[in-house]
């Protein structure tokens, strides 16, 4: 008997007061309950486009066993799922169950445990106690070179200062010289006008000739007095160097003399 044949069957009255079916879905069957009937039972024939209909993040079978925390293939889909590389990251991930052989493929082989103690002895050869004392040397070493570094700034900046210092004496006398140098030609400059207005012969063009004059005097006098400074320091110079002369030949005698004697 159908679905229809039974909502149909059913009497009138019942049929307002429950207007239609009630149905229940469980997994493989269907299970639909009228009024005055026994429930009836259909079972679904098509358990995957059940399961399909269910799955309404559409992801595929693998993802959604991945999401669900499971293993994502029950059987082999690719020749790498037969490793044991493969294998050991599915137990780590999914446990013993989810592996399905012996946990035992996971420990390594006497072959590779001769290889990982090979490369350990080239890749570490110092031990634990070797490395921590390699450790606190080059942390010592470390804090000495920025100790010395330190201190290094320290001296660089106080050398930075006195060169700081003498910077500013120098541009400060500088500034007094030509101030001063300023001032002493205003002074020959007013010393000229008030001759030439004594003479009487006070011209903008006299003033300016007497005043060129007057620099020019100033600068042979400066190249005569730089010229005799440097004659004297020759004059010592060499009179340094005759001193030292003799009394270079007078050790020389000495030592002559001495090994003579001897």
């Amino acid at each position: 008997m159908s679905v229809k044949q039974l909502i149909f069957n059913v009497p009138l009255k019942l049929r307002f007061q429950n207007i239609g079916p009630k149905c229940y879905f469980s997994k493989g069957r269907t299970i639909i309950e009228s009024a005055d009937e026994e429930p009836v039972v259909i079972e679904e024939k098509d358990n995957a486009d059940l399961e399909r209909k269910r799955n309404k993040s559409r992801l595929t079978e693998a993802h959604r066993n991945i999401l669900l925390g499971k293993k994502p293939y029950d059987e082999p889909q690719d020749w790498f799922h037969e490793t044991v590389k493969y294998k050991k990251r599915i137990l780590g991930r999914y446990g013993m169950e989810a592996l399905g052989v012996p946990a035992g493929l996971a420990w390594p082989t006497p072959g590779e445990v001769e290889d990982m103690k090979e490369y350990e002895s080239l890749a570490h050869p110092l031990n634990i106690q070797e490395r921590l004392q390699q450790i606190k040397e080059k942390k010592k070493m470390e804090e000495e070179a920025l100790l010395a570094r330190q201190a290094q700034i320290e001296k660089n900046m106080t050398t930075m200062k006195q060169l700081i210092a003498q910077v500013q004496e120098k541009v400060a006398q500088k500034q007094k010289a030509e101030l001063e140098a300023k001032e002493r030609r205003e002074r020959k400059i007013e010393e000229i006008r008030r001759q030439l207005i004594a003479q009487g012969t006070m011209s903008t063009a006299k003033l300016t000739e007497a005043v060129s004059m007057a620099e020019k005097d100033e600068k042979k006098l400066k190249k005569e007095l730089k010229k005799a400074k440097a004659l004297e320091r020759e004059k010592k110079l060499a009179e340094r160097l005759l001193r030292e002369s003799e009394s270079n030949k007078a050790e020389e005698d000495e030592d002559e003399t001495n090994s003579q004697q001897k």
